[in-house]
């Protein structure tokens, strides 16, 4: 599972890495400690046949919600990618409307005992990382404006997260980007092979304070380690 995340990168960062030009201005951007369901994330996608990026809410809403509310109990804030090209939340927009969400980084809980540690995981050596999503347009009849919505795919922990959690996000390789987020292909064949887990040498994590439990936190503090990043050995090690 994949249930918060943060994004500290800049706007500049983010259109060098997906538009290759200057910043976007979008409204209301600005770095994200603490990133929970229901808020607004940055989300790129293609439309007429060119890349966008625009903030959508995280947690799906599928066309055939009534509404946001309904949809909420379903808990769509994740899509598995085992099950994604027949469920019917999340079938057609695999098909058809897939996206990438930039992340400088996840949060996951270790369970230790009585008690969960949180960690943040991020690459070793690139302040984004491209996880892939899926993305919905509702708006029910006489709504003024439509809602855009994500969900992240997920997929079984590689070797390193398996020492925190037994989920992870798919994480795409530069090269598979264009082909996940290119509405031409439709084909489950060519997309599914995508929803992996990365190496897990691209990945490095760090202890952080319980204060991240509450989404209200959403300052750089939350992200400040508790201990130096560490290893899959040093993860096992770790005292609980």
């Amino acid at each position: 599972m994949c249930g918060r995340a943060y994004a500290t990168y800049t706007e500049e960062e983010l259109a060098i890495q997906y538009l290759n030009r200057r910043p976007l201005r979008l409204e209301g951007f600005g770095a994200t400690y603490n990133l929970a369901p229901t808020q607004r994330a940055p989300v790129v996608f293609v439309r007429d046949g060119a890349r966008m990026i625009d903030q959508f809410r995280w947690g799906l809403v599928p066309v055939w919600a009534k509404s946001v509310e309904a949809a909420a109990k379903y808990s769509l804030i994740n899509a598995r990618g085992e099950g994604i090209a027949e469920k019917r939340s999340y079938a057609k927009a695999f098909q058809c409307r897939r996206c990438v969400v930039p992340l400088s980084g996840f949060y996951e809980w270790k369970r230790g005992g009585k008690r969960k540690r949180p960690f943040a995981i991020h690459l070793r050596d690139r302040p984004i990382m491209s996880v892939a999503g899926v993305w919905e347009r509702w708006q029910p009849a006489g709504a003024p404006a439509p809602l855009h919505s994500f969900s992240i795919v997920t997929t079984r922990a590689n070797s390193f997260m398996a020492e925190i959690h037994d989920r992870m996000p798919v994480i795409l390789a530069e090269m598979d980007v264009e082909r996940w987020l290119d509405p031409d292909v439709h084909q489950p064949d060519r997309l599914l092979p995508l929803i992996r887990p990365c190496p897990p040498e691209w990945l490095t994590a760090y202890e952080v304070s319980t204060a991240v439990n509450s989404p209200t936190h959403n300052s750089a503090d939350v992200l400040r380690p508790l201990v130096a990043d560490v290893s899959v050995s040093t993860l096992r090690s770790v005292p609980r």
